[in-house]
Order: structure tokens, then sequence, then C-alpha cells
């Protein structure tokens, strides 16, 4: 039995798509109690929030002994978890927001008493949200910075793009179908071609031209620097985030 503590965005998601029954409680609503959820599971998926983990862990403590453990708490190392819950099997996990349409990808990382079995159980449940990849669990904030937050990222740029458009007297449902789609068909241009993203970059801004014109303003207003403190200011958000 796969049982969800948190019933969030992502825990709800989750649950929606893994293909087998699941536990699911949260504390703001009536389905069931994390004690319930530990005691009934063989494998327990810590949804919550990271400054909601170390309340949920003293909790579910004496439930969990010789279990598998999968925490999606962003900062929450697995050492701390593994101190909090002796005898756990404790697997750490990043997913993002796409997982929500099945377009998601999850970073993997195992703790010391993961096993190899563990770890397929993960990359099997993940599945069913995108891509599964493993990383090294020091690599965890900066994946959290990249691909846990990105979203945001792409979803701002979609904005400034379609209101850029605006601007330019493009109507407002129009510039945003605009932004969108350029987006959405580039993503799957990158998915499918087997150029690099600089070459690709090229390819669209022929000397001279319009895109090269755009190219030169983002680069005198460095945006590379703007994007690379961005993503640097969420891992160092993620490495303090702690309980």
């Amino acid at each position: 039995m796969i049982g969800i503590i948190g019933a969030g965005n992502m825990g709800m998601t989750i649950a929606s798509r893994i293909k087998s029954k699941v536990l699911l409680s949260d504390k703001n609503k009536c389905i069931s109690d994390n004690v319930t959820v530990a005691r009934r599971s063989d494998i327990v998926i810590l949804a919550v929030k990271p400054q909601d983990i170390g309340e949920v862990l003293k909790e579910i403590k004496p439930y969990v002994k010789g279990k598998l453990i999968i925490s999606i708490a962003a900062g929450v190392t697995t050492f701390s978890m593994e101190k909090a819950l002796p005898g756990a099997r404790v697997i750490r996990v990043m997913p993002n927001m796409p997982a929500m349409a099945g377009k998601g990808i999850s970073a993997v990382s195992c703790g010391r008493f993961a096993t190899m079995r563990d770890l397929k159980i993960v990359f099997r449940i993940f599945s069913n949200l995108g891509e599964v990849i493993k990383v090294k669990e020091k690599m965890m904030d900066a994946v959290t910075a990249v691909s846990g937050s990105g979203p945001a990222y792409y979803f701002l740029f979609t904005y400034l793009l379609a209101k850029a458009a605006e601007a330019s007297g493009l109507e407002k449902s129009i510039a945003l179908k605009l932004a969108r789609a350029t987006f959405i068909g580039a993503a799957e241009v990158i998915k499918s071609s087997k150029l690099s993203t600089e070459e690709l970059v090229k390819k669209v801004a022929s000397k001279g031209g319009t895109t090269e014109a755009a190219l030169k303003v983002f680069k005198q207003e460095k945006l590379e620097a703007i994007i690379k403190k961005a993503v640097k200011q969420a891992a160092h958000r993620s490495k303090n985030l702690t309980f």
C-alpha cells in the first residue's frame, strides 16, 4: 500500500497518476490522518511543505521502521530524515508542476539505506508523472532551482512576451496565443532536434535580421547574468529550507 501525507497540488497529482490504490492524509482536509497512513502503508510519500515536515516526522516516527519513505520536500536532506526516522529507508525526489499533465521531470537521490529495489520502485511510481532521472543529492538544490521552480520562469516569460506583443499593437488574446504556441512549439523542436540549443538559436537568428536585433538587447541588458543570479538565489533558498 502506498500512503501520501499531504494532499496539496503535488500530492494529489501523484495520487491521481499512479496506477494503484493510495491512502491520503492532509491536515487541512477531511481525508485521513498521518498516523493511519503511516501505519497502513508500506511506502510513505511525504508531500508536505518543508516547514511542516519536522512535525510530520515526529508524528509518524513510531510507525515507519523498515519502510520506504519518499520525500518531495525541497531542501530537506535524506540524512536529516534518516536521523528523525531511525530504521526507515529514505529517497528524496524533486518533481515539478508539469507532472499534472504527465509531462514532468523528477530528479531522484537515495539515502544511505535505500536499496536498488527501492530506487526501482520510486522510478516506477514517478514515471507516471513524466521523465525520471537520478542525481547526486548534493545537486538537488540546483535541480530545485532549475526544474522545480523552472515552470514559473516559463510562465513569467510567456506572460512578459505576450505583454510586449500587446505593447506592439496586438490584441491581448492573439498576443497570448502567439507567445504560448511559440514556446510550446520551440520546446517540441528542442526535444526532437539533434542540434544544440546554441545551434537552434542561430537557425532562427539570421545575420542582420529581426531576431538578431532582439538577441542583442538581451545581451546588452545582461539577460544571462539575470537568469544565473535568479537560479543561484533559488538554489540558495532550497539549501536553507530545513526543519
